[in-house]
């Protein structure tokens, strides 16, 4: 599944100083059936390259496709379920991907500046989960991401009860097709950069972490 299928390629900084990231790739070829994930280290952006995925959260539910990404925040539980996967005679076989692990401060989108107010991703095309939650009893395991290592732990009941909840700290996802590049790049471009989607700052003005 989801989880088991991950697999670290590459990593800079730590989660225990708070900065840097790691990138991991996923393959899939089953949902994951009474088992839900957190990260504790960082924020999860989820690129997906084949397959949809479809992501049961505590905020609700969200249908990622390619060409669309996801970010689910620190410490959400949530599990996956693919929607896609083909038996035999099938031409798809499960979902795969990657994913850029944030330790440090949280997406958000960049300051157009010079840009102007339009351009690059805008707030209004960046999707909230539906309202959803799940009431079940049972034998679950909770696998938590933290300090670098799986852990689990067997529970009672689904993660995913939340009724209600305040806040903007949610999962969210977004259409890349609705990126709009602007400016000149004859030879240079205005900060910040025409590509940009989301950027995670760091304590250097003008340097961020991830880009």
């Amino acid at each position: 599944d989801f989880v088991a299928g991950l697999f670290t390629m590459a990593h800079a900084g730590d989660p225990v100083s708070l900065s840097g990231c790691a990138i991991h790739m996923y393959a899939a070829n089953r949902s994951m059936k009474d088992r839900f994930f957190y990260d504790a280290d960082g924020e999860l952006l989820i690129v997906p390259q084949l397959g949809r995925l479809h992501l049961f959260t505590e905020m609700g539910q969200l249908m990622v496709e390619p060409q669309e990404i996801v970010v689910i925040p620190r410490g959400v539980r949530f599990r996956v379920e693919l929607p896609d996967v083909k038996n035999e005679g099938g031409a798809l076989e499960g979902a795969r991907g990657y994913i850029c692990e944030n330790y440090g401060a949280s997406f958000r989108l960049p300051d157009l500046g010079p840009i102007g107010s339009n351009g690059l991703a805008n707030p209004r095309d960046f999707l909230a989960p539906v309202a959803w939650y799940e009431d079940l009893s049972g034998s679950f395991e909770l696998v938590a991401k933290f300090q670098g290592r799986m852990w689990a732990a067997k529970i009672s009941h689904s993660p995913l009860d939340v009724v209600a909840w305040h806040g903007n700290s949610t999962p969210y996802k977004y259409d890349l097709r609705r990126f709009n590049a602007i400016g000149s790049i004859s030879y240079d471009h205005p900060d910040p950069s025409i590509f940009l989607v989301l950027q995670s700052q760091s304590a250097v003005p003008g340097v961020d972490a991830i880009d």
